[in-house]
């Protein structure tokens, strides 16, 4: 499984490296080791190269599907989690940049940033007159995607930073990249290292977190392949979830009166502090700022245990408050523009991914409405489920946030449960709706930055796979308990944390398939008899694996009800 991922991410890699870039008008501006043409393939080469990468990123994703059944059976360890996902992106990591050109306007906009100009008000074409004296502006712009020539960025004060740092220490669009690259191996990998400190010492929280979160396509192909800045945000929401939880560990006193003002001292600075971190993740991607909402309400529902809630809470708020400032200011400093980003948020919007929700119904509606001979306005259906999908994503976050109001005052302010806790005699078992219930009632940030994350990542007007990356980490630590004592081993239970488990397995999977290049040079190729023929190996395939899969439970004996 972990030998044919390695192959599979190998062959993807070069595949879709040697397609070379997807529009006509733009140019690499190197060969990548070699890896990247220095002409476009011709037709037949062309139909060969899509198909061996879309069968190797299906194969990828048929192996990370198999390593999350092995997992929530119980026979895969954290460590063996973790092989998998260094062998997967290793391919990744060292191949050029891959089914998606974003890393190139990020290093346009980097150079754009270097020169003094803002990306929030300057589009990359800039470059072609406002260039380096050296004529290297053209090569930044001749390597992005057209459609961005003339945008504005969305990204906040310190993806820019990031950006411009990134231009100077590089020197070129070439070694722009490529430190952007790095850039976002390593936060990737502190993002994994980090959501293992979010899962505790829990053995099931630590391999749902090495198979969901580092095994998981989406963070092999699009954070670390495609050096997305989400990985970036990512890492700080996580890191600011991991800091939160610092001031909720317990101090023992054998006087509780006398040792709440210390320990409410004692929670500010953390909570501040994580704050800060969700800001600065806020000012990369502004759907990070989901996570900094959820830090101040969780704030202000631990200044309701308080004796004196209402003072407490306004310097937990003043606390908050200072923070966002502290980090929003060195973002604006680093970058060394205003928060002129805040009105280039729509960029984004103005193309259209036929996978986002808002664009499926979109599609569904013209259709229904044609069938009575409605025709509306270009663009109004889109318009009018843009605002539905963003409706309902906010309607999900403020019905989590109201669940965790509710719950607050019996919340545990300890471990308890939430850090792997043995359940006592008669409890459910592990894994089952009420233990998952009460782990999620004991950790609302996982459920409102997971379930919430989720929610405006496909609520968006467009969505890509990395945008799930702010949400992989909490959801993967609620979705641990998903094989309950007493279901037979390796099938997906039918369970919250198991359903959990599914929904997290068909996002990343659709999402990654949705990205695949065009086929239509390889259809051509193949021919009417060729592709039926594909369908026909491809159906006996799944027939077959699904048998052999129910063939293999049945033969397997059902675990034990119990632990020792």
């Amino acid at each position: 499984m972990i030998i044919g991922g390695v192959g599979a991410a190998a062959a993807a890699m070069l595949a879709e490296g040697r397609l070379g870039p997807r529009d006509p008008y733009v140019t690499d501006p190197s060969s990548w080791w070699g890896i990247l043409p220095s002409t476009p393939p011709a037709q037949t080469a062309r139909g060969v190269l899509a198909g061996l990468s879309a069968l190797s990123v299906i194969a990828l994703c048929l192996c990370w599907v198999l390593l999350v059944r092995a997992m929530t059976a119980g026979r895969v360890s954290t460590r063996a989690g973790l092989a998998a996902a260094a062998a997967w992106s290793l391919p990744f990591a060292v191949g050029p940049p891959l089914f998606s050109r974003d890393v190139y306007a990020y290093a346009a906009q980097g150079e754009l940033a270097r020169l003094g100009l803002d990306p929030a008000t300057h589009g990359v074409a800039t470059l072609l007159t406002a260039g380096a004296p050296d004529g290297s502006g053209r090569a930044f712009v001749w390597a992005v995607d057209p459609r961005w020539w003339h945008t504005h960025t969305p990204y906040g004060g310190a993806a820019v930073a990031v950006e411009k740092a990134a231009a100077a220490i590089g020197g070129g669009p070439a070694g722009t990249v490529a430190v952007l690259r790095v850039v976002a191996v390593l936060a990737t990998f502190v993002m994994i290292a980090l959501s293992l400190r979010l899962a505790g010492s829990d053995p099931a929280r630590r391999r749902a977190v090495a198979v969901l979160v580092a095994a998981n396509p989406v963070v092999v192909i699009h954070l670390v392949g495609g050096a997305h800045l989400d990985a970036i945000a990512a890492m700080l929401v996580v890191a600011a979830l991991v800091l939160d939880r610092a001031r909720r560990v317990p101090h023992p006193h054998p006087h509780p009166q006398a040792a709440s003002g210390r320990t409410e001292a004692h929670g500010i600075l953390p909570g501040a502090a994580a704050t800060g971190l969700a800001c600065l993740a806020g000012n990369v991607k502004a759907t990070a700022l989901l996570c900094v909402g959820w830090l101040v309400l969780a704030h202000l529902l631990a200044a309701r245990r308080s004796p004196r809630p209402v003072r407490a809470g306004a310097v937990r708020l003043a606390a908050d408050a200072a923070a966002a400032a502290v980090a929003s200011g060195l973002s604006i400093a680093a970058a060394g523009f205003g928060p002129t980003w805040i009105h280039a948020l729509s960029t984004s919007g103005t193309l259209t991914t036929g996978i986002a929700p808002a664009a499926v119904l979109a599609a569904a509606a013209d259709g229904v409405l044609a069938l009575v001979g409605v025709h509306p306005a270009d663009g109004a259906t889109q318009r009018v489920t843009r605002a539905l999908c963003l409706a309902a994503a906010a309607a999900v976050v403020l019905a989590l946030s109201l669940r965790a109001w509710r719950h607050s005052p019996g919340a545990p302010t300890g471990t308890g449960a939430a850090e792997g806790t043995p359940a006592p005699d008669g409890a459910p078992p592990a894994g089952g709706d009420r233990a998952f219930r009460a782990f999620a009632d004991s950790r609302p940030d996982l459920v409102v930055v997971g379930f919430g994350g989720l929610a405006v990542a496909l609520g968006n007007p467009v969505v890509y796979p990395w945008y799930l990356a702010l949400c992989l980490a909490p959801l993967a630590v609620l979705a641990a308990r998903g094989a309950p004592a007493g279901r037979r081993a390796g099938r997906l239970p039918g369970t919250a944390a198991g359903r959990t488990v599914a929904a997290l397995v068909a996002a990343s999977t659709w999402l990654c398939l949705a990205t695949l290049p065009p086929l239509a040079a390889t259809w051509r190729l193949l021919g009417p008899a060729g592709v039926a023929a594909l369908v026909t190996v491809a159906g006996l395939a799944v027939v077959a694996g699904a048998a052999a899969a129910l063939l293999a439970a049945r033969r397997r004996p059902a675990p034990p009800t119990s632990t020792p």
